[in-house]
């Protein structure tokens, strides 16, 4: 009997995966679902998979996804046939990784493995992407399917952009600061402390401290500057095999100014998805169920499960929403009204466009505060250095006098 392998989550929101047997992948699901578990994603394990398990798992670029699904999208609303479209596409310009993702796209259909199956397999793509591509096949719509799909994706990958550029100025205002003051410590107190030591004048604590810290810098910096270059070669090495992404993601969301700014870019994620999801056809808690495995921030995560646990106890599920803290009153009346009139999708587009937008406000302010403070903050500390400095100065004219 076929082995399958799943991933599917508790009702507490906890994740498992496993091997389970089953003659057919919708027995499985079954078996699953009698067991109080909830698949997101049901494989069967061929040859090569219990071969070399994770053989297929081959990490590719989220524009190159975006790109195939929309180009896919076009083909087959033209009225060509899966097989020939991911042939088609994969001789396109992309890369060797994906080209070889879509080579083995196109051997499952020809297989006779339906497309969903087949993007489970290949381990690339999002939980939301393969089942609203189940969705679409099921209803005969995979078209529009991808469509949405692909929109959700490029307005995503815009919001990303957005706040990259917003926050790559400001980073690069804190490396120039952390280098002039560098220079300055390395470069020009030694000459000033010289003449300070020479003197034998008395040194005042505020300059006492500045020659110090100075002295540290040149007799260690060599030292520094490896250790900076293996720790980064370091973290180079842990980003894809340990938990440091969330972690590092955790620490952005406690930033002040742009910890709001992407948590406001997660929300507007959030709701992006969660729109796609319901105008491609799934139900509330079906979607709810799926959003709690996407790798949003945990407050988020966390509401996405108790709205889930909510809708099926038969609670109100707004009441999760409205008590996390980090949605607006906004989305909770759009999905109430929604719910109460059975017609949720256009209200969550629309609270994402008007969260979007929002966003775009709030990067523009963010933007306009951060500059200025970095640029204070470097003018307070080379202000104190300058003014220690010139202060064990005087106290030398002092003494000559």
């Amino acid at each position: 009997m076929p082995q399958f392998h799943y991933q599917a989550l508790k009702d507490n929101g906890e994740r498992v995966t496993g091997l389970i047997e089953g003659a057919d992948r919708s027995l499985v699901m079954s078996r699953l679902s009698g067991q109080g578990l909830h698949p997101i994603d049901v494989r069967e394990q061929g040859p090569a998979d219990a071969a070399s398990p994770g053989l297929r798992l081959t990490r590719v670029g989220d524009d190159e996804i975006t790109v195939f699904t929309r180009q896919l999208a076009w083909l087959i609303e033209a009225g060509m046939p899966l097989n020939r479209a991911l042939g088609l596409l994969g001789r396109d310009s992309f890369s060797k990784r994906f080209t070889a993702v879509l080579a083995a796209l196109e051997a499952d259909i020809r297989k006779g493995k339906s497309f969903h199956d087949a993007l489970a397999a290949a381990g690339v793509f999002p939980p939301f992407y393969v089942s609203m591509v189940e969705v679409g096949e099921a209803t005969g719509t995979l078209a529009p399917a991808l469509a949405r799909i692909a929109s959700t994706r490029e307005r995503e990958q815009k919001t990303r952009a957005r706040v990259v550029s917003a926050l790559t100025y400001p980073l690069l205002l804190v490396v120039l600061s952390l280098g002039a003051v560098t220079f300055i410590m390395v470069s020009v107190v030694p000459g000033i402390k010289d003449m300070i030591m020479s003197s034998g004048a008395p040194v005042p604590e505020s300059a006492g401290l500045v020659i110090s810290l100075s002295d540290w810098l040149i007799a260690n910096g060599q030292l520094l500057a490896v250790s900076l270059c293996l720790a980064a070669l370091a973290l180079a090495g842990l980003w894809q095999r340990s938990s440091l992404p969330r972690l590092v993601r955790d620490l952005a969301f406690a930033l002040p100014l742009a910890g709001k700014v992407l948590m406001k870019a997660e929300v507007v994620q959030f709701c992006r998805i969660l729109a796609a999801l319901n105008a491609g056809g799934m139900t509330l808690q079906a979607s709810l169920r799926l959003m709690s495995s996407v790798p949003f921030n945990r407050r988020i995560t966390d509401a996405a499960k108790a709205m889930e646990s909510a809708l099926r106890r038969g609670e109100d599920f707004v009441a999760p929403l409205e008590s996390s803290g980090i949605f607006p009153p906004l989305l909770a009346r759009m999905l109430k009204v929604g719910s109460e009139t059975g017609n949720l999708t256009p209200g969550i587009t629309r609270a994402s466009e008007v969260l979007e937008d929002e966003l775009d406000r709030l990067v523009e302010r963010s933007l306009a505060l951060l500059g200025p403070l970095i640029i204070l903050l470097l003018s307070v500390v080379v202000g104190f250095i300058i003014v220690s400095l010139m202060s064990a100065v005087i106290s030398i004219n002092d003494l000559a006098l």
